[in-house]
């Protein structure tokens, strides 16, 4: 018998204090989009849907982001991980390279991924490329507006 629904997942990647200001990598853009990401993230939390944090930790010891211990390298505290909620930690720009992620999301039965991070042109685009290409349905929650695009 077929199953009448698929299970949803928001994966956000890299929301962390490295890209804000006085962050060792400030964004233009960073608190616009945390703010989308605390908005999807509330309704995904509402409808107590799967939610997955993607984490940056730099694995070069000269890194200038991201270091690991750092205020910089934590989740930004507007989309912090409740309790219950994965953190995933990430050592590449793909969120699935060596990382677990394909793994988790298939032993939980998650088909469809809605995603939201801060780099749309690096971490997010590689990501979701690998998503789609790993056979899952991707929303892609854009950093330059408010629209939501199908992948």
């Amino acid at each position: 018998m077929k199953r009448k629904y698929t299970k949803s997942a928001l994966l956000l990647i890299e929301i962390q204090n490295d890209y804000f200001y006085k962050g060792k990598m400030e964004f233009k853009g960073s608190y616009e989009t945390a703010a989308r990401a605390k908005k999807t993230l509330e309704a995904f939390r509402k409808k107590r849907k799967t939610i997955i944090h993607l984490q940056h930790i730099a694995v070069n010891k000269n890194a200038s982001h991201f270091v690991s211990g750092t205020y910089g390298a934590e989740i930004f505290e507007e989309v912090t991980p409740k309790e219950g909620e994965k953190v995933i930690i990430k050592k590449t720009s793909n969120g699935f390279v060596e990382t677990g992620l394909f793994e988790y999301l298939k032993d939980n039965q998650i088909e469809n991924l809605t995603i939201i991070g801060m780099l749309d042109n690096m971490e997010n685009d590689s990501t979701v490329r690998a998503a789609r290409d790993l056979g899952f349905n991707v929303q892609l929650v854009k950093n330059q507006n408010t629209a939501v695009c199908m992948i």
